[in-house]
């Protein structure tokens, strides 16, 4: 196949892309916006920075937010793929032109990591990510999933709890560094 005909493809494949995106938003128009689950959805992304904003350790915020960061890029970049793969969907979304879900990926993951890694500085981060990750795949995506926020297709919740660990270790790793130069 040559270039022409791959662009051409290419091209044609992206037009049913964007024909779903335009299905996707009436739907979402007409029958999520301003519901009970887009409310909830709504709170979980200002409630956990709130929360934060109040309760943070302000000489450490600049280290938890690296840590903070790099869980946003993490699980936003495995939510793309898994939702590219059909392993998990989300019918309620805050923005209706972004599949991740904002308030996971962005809000309760990354505020969570943060909060236990300023609370709970003396424990082992091999306890604390165990710990984080039974939390996140065994009572949070359920409730999410019972709440309708959530719909697993070809996933479980014991798939995500190895990869929550590894998640919050690096996040750990991260946040307990202190090796940057001032800039001058």
């Amino acid at each position: 196949m040559d270039f022409n005909a791959v662009k051409e493809q290419s091209n044609m494949l992206f037009t049913k892309l964007h024909e779903t995106h335009v299905e996707f938003y009436k739907l979402w128009f007409s029958h999520v916006l301003f519901t009970w689950r887009w409310w909830l959805s709504v709170s979980l992304i200002v409630f956990p920075w709130t929360i934060w904003y109040f309760i943070r350790k302000k000489e450490s915020t600049d280290r938890l937010l690296y840590a903070a960061f790099f869980v946003m890029i993490f699980s936003s970049s495995m939510d793309m793929v898994g939702i590219a793969l059909n392993l998990w969907s989300y019918p309620v979304n805050v923005l209706p032109l972004m599949p991740e879900y904002i308030p996971y990926d962005i809000c309760a993951l990354p505020v969570a990591t943060m909060l236990v890694i300023q609370f709970f500085p003396a424990v082992n981060p091999l306890i604390k990510s165990i710990a984080y990750s039974a939390f996140a795949s065994f009572i949070f995506q359920p409730i999410n999933s019972w709440l309708g926020l959530y719909d697993k297709m070809a996933w479980k919740n014991y798939y995500s709890f190895p990869i929550l660990i590894v998640v919050y270790l690096i996040a750990n790793h991260i946040a307990s560094k202190n090796n940057f130069d001032k800039i001058e």
